[in-house]
């Protein structure tokens, strides 16, 4: 019997890890902390995280060409420093695993078979990029497109693990029988593969939003700010940050409209259906997240909006977008031949 350290749990460990460097990440922003590192990869040139006041304002005066976007004379607490040194913490420990997970499925590869290798190969590469990208948030001060592409390469880089999880559990003992379903087109494959396209491009875009002042461009409240826009149904696009918020919203509503569209394409067969409960799984959690993203805006009053909420809305669409992936997944890995 393989070992639990030497199996295909190892990158389903990883993706777990990797999902909360995701969650750390959200709760960095919330708590107002992306700064609070101006450098990388030491903090305020230490690696501690218990740097007073005057220690940040020596570091700023030994470095004037750096510039903290809340103003030269804002100090962050060691409770937001040490929020930024666990995130990299994770992202450092991560490292270490992803490094023996891939000498682990190269040593195995005459049993696990090329596939595995080469997907890990592909989840290594992007873990480097994630943490080239980590570097470059922190750079140019979090703008929002700096962390939508952080989002996006932590997504990929957990897909990734998940594919690698599933390579190898088949090439190496065979998935058991209730995660394949043959009953599926390749119609479905391709309508899966296409809704994870559009989810994506709405994670990301929420990101943006959250991250910019473009999340207030519409008005806060029932009614008024949501489910309307300025209390309107198509507002006034004079503004950029309204027309990207209104069609944030637009494209939540045709991507509901598109997921049940395909769920009623999806075959249902009493013994094989993983298919179908998993996409069934991923649609629930998609429109819980609807209603949390309402919440979102009806709950800010006077233009204050609540981070948890942001960091769970954000978590709940990467759920979403996993368990679809996942969907997906199960129905191209039983099929490929190793």
């Amino acid at each position: 019997m393989t070992p639990w350290y030497r199996s295909h749990l190892v990158p389903f460990i990883l993706a777990v890890i990797a999902f909360m460097i995701i969650t750390t990440g959200g709760w960095i922003r919330i708590n107002d902390a992306g700064e609070s590192c101006p450098d990388w990869p030491t903090c305020f040139g230490t690696w501690g995280f218990d740097v007073s006041p005057e220690e940040q304002e020596e570091w700023w005066e030994e470095n004037p060409d750096e510039i903290d976007s809340r103003g030269e004379n804002h100090r962050y607490t060691t409770y937001q420093i040490f929020t930024e040194w666990a995130h990299r913490g994770l992202v450092g420990i991560i490292g270490i695993l992803v490094l023996y997970s891939h000498y682990t499925a190269w040593s195995l590869k005459n049993e696990i078979g090329s596939r595995t290798y080469r997907t890990h190969t592909i989840a290594t590469v992007f873990l480097v990029l994630q943490a080239i990208l980590g570097y470059v948030t922190v750079d140019l001060d979090n703008a929002p497109w700096t962390v939508s592409l952080h989002l996006f390469m932590a997504l990929m880089f957990t897909l990734a693990l998940i594919t690698v999880g599933l390579f190898w559990w088949e090439d190496q003992s065979g998935l058991p029988q209730y995660l394949k379903d043959n009953n599926q087109s390749s119609e479905i494959k391709n309508l899966i593969w296409y809704s994870l396209g559009i989810l994506l491009v709405q994670l990301l875009l929420g990101a943006y939003l959250s991250t910019s002042y473009h999340r207030g461009a519409c008005s806060v409240g029932f009614y008024e700010g949501w489910p309307l826009c300025n209390g309107k149904i198509v507002p006034s696009f004079e503004q950029v940050g309204v027309l990207i918020q209104t069609g944030h919203r637009f494209a939540a509503i045709i991507i509901l409209g598109f997921l049940l569209w395909v769920r009623t394409r999806i075959k249902l067969n009493e013994n094989q259906n993983i298919v179908s409960k998993s996409f069934d799984l991923g649609l629930g959690i998609y429109c819980f997240n609807l209603l949390l993203g309402g919440l979102y805006i009806v709950s800010a009053g006077s233009g204050n909006f609540s981070g948890a909420l942001s960091l769970v809305h954000l978590l709940v669409g990467v759920a979403t977008f996993i368990t679809l992936a996942f969907t997906y997944l199960t129905y191209i890995v039983p099929k490929v031949e190793s």
